[in-house]
């Protein structure tokens, strides 16, 4: 099923891309959700990268309040994001600062503090591995206070993933606290910044509660959600659309993933999250 599933989409994304599928508007913004980064993928996301910015401008992260403002209409944009902070993503980081590309990086706290990281990454954050791949030590562990700190002065920024990656829509008033604020007071206590995004785990459906976004509404200005979307569509800081990409798909995978053929199944779950109350 995964298969016919990945062929249909390589079919439908090189046939919706030939027909214009990605003439966007220039004030929209696409971003895009990633994860491990291996050594060894360097090449497919270079690729990735050249293809991405032929038809799309790179938006840095410090330039969110003015797009959201309404003020950037030069583009369409787009934006990188990596979530959970693996030590592979520093090979991304360097390669995108050489271009002048600044991406934002979410951060799971306790990831980074384990004194067993391969372990908490199996077991918290990502249970099942592709064995084709990630293979190294640096595909399952985390960056270190130290290499963060030295992806934030190449341009970088970063945000809250959650302190633990485990919250979910089930989660006590009092886990979501921890997950939501006190990892944010944990970030800019370690970096001596502010931390003003964050970004759901898992799914957003099945990570956010009621009181959970309420929380990120009054701790954050930005909340990146799993949502595929349109971000000009509205411009909400508290809605950011993103487009799942790994470095490991196809060309047509990465075109059906950043089309608009696939965005009206997420219509209802979309809505649920806008009636969180």
């Amino acid at each position: 099923m995964g298969r016919l599933a990945d062929l249909y989409k390589s079919f439908v994304g090189h046939l919706e891309y030939s027909l214009g599928g990605w003439n966007y508007p220039a004030d929209e913004m696409i971003v895009l959700c990633m994860h491990s980064t291996p050594a060894d993928r360097m090449k497919e996301f270079e690729r990735i990268t050249e293809l991405i910015t032929k038809h799309f401008k790179p938006i840095h992260p410090s330039q969110l309040n003015a797009y959201f403002n309404g003020e950037m209409k030069e583009g369409p944009y787009v934006l990188f994001t990596f979530d959970d902070g693996l030590k592979n993503n520093l090979h991304v980081a360097s390669y995108l600062a050489n271009r002048g590309i600044g991406a934002y990086f979410f951060l799971v706290p306790d990831f980074i503090s384990s004194t067993e990281p391969m372990t908490y990454y199996r077991k918290n954050i990502r249970q099942i591995i592709d064995a084709s791949l990630d293979k190294l030590e640096e595909d399952f562990s985390c960056m270190n206070k130290e290499e963060v700190a030295s992806l934030m002065h190449h341009g970088h920024m970063i945000g809250s993933h959650t302190m633990s990656h485990l919250l979910r829509a089930s989660s006590s008033n009092a886990d979501v606290v921890r997950e939501v604020s006190e990892s944010q007071k944990l970030l800019s206590s370690w970096f001596q910044m502010n931390v003003p995004a964050f970004c759901s785990v898992i799914q957003t459906t099945l990570s956010i509660n009621a009181r959970a976004k309420s929380e990120i509404q009054n701790q954050y200005t930005f909340h990146f959600t799993t949502y595929p979307g349109l971000n000009g569509t509205e411009k909400n800081p508290q809605l950011i659309f993103r487009r799942n990409i790994e470095v490991n798909w196809g060309s047509g995978k990465i075109k059906y993933a950043l089309g608009k053929w696939d965005l009206r199944r997420w219509k209802a779950q979309i809505a649920a999250f806008r009636e969180l109350r």
